[in-house]
């Protein structure tokens, strides 16, 4: 997806959106093959991100926002950096993020 200010149309189409933070796997992994810290700085995209996300929450919109490894470096870091940079503003509180966990499949199930 287009950085917000690429947008030039309005993506919203119902009450509830999801944003995903994906990156450029190729690259990335030229960088690091392990996911235990972030290796790409990121703040200047999730600063417009912030920007935008509240824009969406005052229309009364959910938000379900994910990110992936491959953005920069480690999942977890993106989501606290762009809680932490939502606080810096002042913006309402936000959820605590919710880490989904995969269960194995059982032979009983």
């Amino acid at each position: 997806m287009p950085s917000p200010a690429e947008l030039k149309f309005d993506p919203i189409t119902t009450d509830w959106t999801y944003i995903r933070w994906l990156g450029d796997r190729k690259h990335i992994e030229e960088q690091t093959t392990t996911w235990d810290k972030t290796v790409v700085d990121r703040k200047a995209e999730l600063v417009s991100w912030v920007d935008y996300c509240h824009r969406i929450v005052k229309r009364g919109v959910l938000i379900y926002a994910y990110a992936n490894n491959h953005f920069a470096g480690h999942a977890p870091a993106t989501i606290e950096q762009f809680r932490h940079l939502w606080h810096a503003k002042g913006l309402p509180e936000l959820d605590k993020p919710v880490r989904i966990r995969r269960k194995e499949p059982s032979l009983f199930e």
